[in-house]
């Protein structure tokens, strides 16, 4: 669980921020930027960011505090939450790549 704090940055922030960067890239290419797709996609990305900024981080606090009282029934609780959190900002991205992809309204 300590070692979350360090991981978690390090290997999911990536995602997130390379794909902000490609829908940018695709967007100032093309002029998009009043387009719906575009919208929709940095919509998207807000929501996982904030999601990831605001909840994911709380509840890893939580589980490392948890982790250090020796509490073993939050910790799990954490954690499952943690998951549940990553595994829709893992969809949230997902769609919005797709988005990006196909460019609905086009």
């Amino acid at each position: 669980m300590r070692s979350l704090r360090g991981v978690g940055p390090v290997v999911l922030a990536p995602a997130p921020l390379l794909m902000i960067v490609c829908g940018v890239w695709l967007a100032v290419d093309s002029d998009a930027f009043g387009q719906l797709w575009v919208q929709l996609a940095l919509g998207l990305f807000i929501v996982a960011f904030g999601m990831g900024a605001a909840r994911q981080s709380r509840v890893g606090i939580a589980a490392e505090r948890a982790a250090e009282q020796g509490d073993h029934a939050a910790l799990a609780g954490h954690l499952a939450r943690w998951a549940w959190g990553m595994g829709l900002i893992i969809v949230l991205l997902m769609v919005a790549t797709w988005d990006m992809i196909f460019k609905p309204g086009l």
